[in-house]
C-alpha cells in the first residue's frame, strides 16, 4: 500500500483540477488519470510480486515441511531438502541455477508485455 500511496502522490493535481473544470465524474478522473498515472507502479508490484511468490519457503517450512504427500512443497523447498538434507549438492544447484533463469524470463516477459513508460525530463 505505501508503493500504491507514492505512486498516488506522484499524479500531478493539475490534472485532476483540469479534469473536474472540463465536467469529468469522479469514475472518469479515476479512469482516465489515476490508473494510467499508477501503470508503473502496478507493473513494480505485479513483478515484484511474482519473484516474491516463486521464493516462498519460510511458511511452508515451519508450517507444513512439505505437507502430506509433498502437497505443499514449492521449487524453494525442494532445492533446499535436495542440497542440505539428502546432500545432493550438485542437483541442488542445479535446480537453482535453472530456478534463476526461470524467474528472469518471467521477469523480462512481464516487463515485455507491461513497457514501462519514460518520463522525459
Amino acid at each position: 500500500m505505501v508503493i500504491y500511496l507514492a505512486g498516488l502522490q506522484g499524479i500531478p493535481a493539475d490534472l485532476y483540477e483540469a479534469a473536474a473544470i472540463d465536467g469529468a465524474s469522479l469514475w472518469q478522473r479515476f479512469r482516465y488519470i489515476t490508473l494510467p498515472g499508477l501503470r508503473n507502479t502496478h507493473i513494480f508490484v505485479l513483478v515484484t510480486t511474482t519473484i516474491l511468490a516463486f521464493k516462498l519457503f519460510t511458511q511452508v517450512e515451519v508450517l507444513t515441511q512439505g505437507g502430506p504427500l509433498d502437497a505443499t512443497q514449492t521449487l524453494v523447498r525442494l532445492m533446499y531438502v535436495s542440497g542440505f538434507k539428502e546432500l545432493k549438492v550438485g542437483y541442488a544447484s542445479a535446480m537453482t541455477v535453472v530456478f534463476v533463469f526461470i524467474v528472469l524470463i518471467i521477469s523480462v516477459v512481464q516487463r515485455r508485455l507491461f513497457v514501462e513508460e519514460r518520463e522525459v525530463a
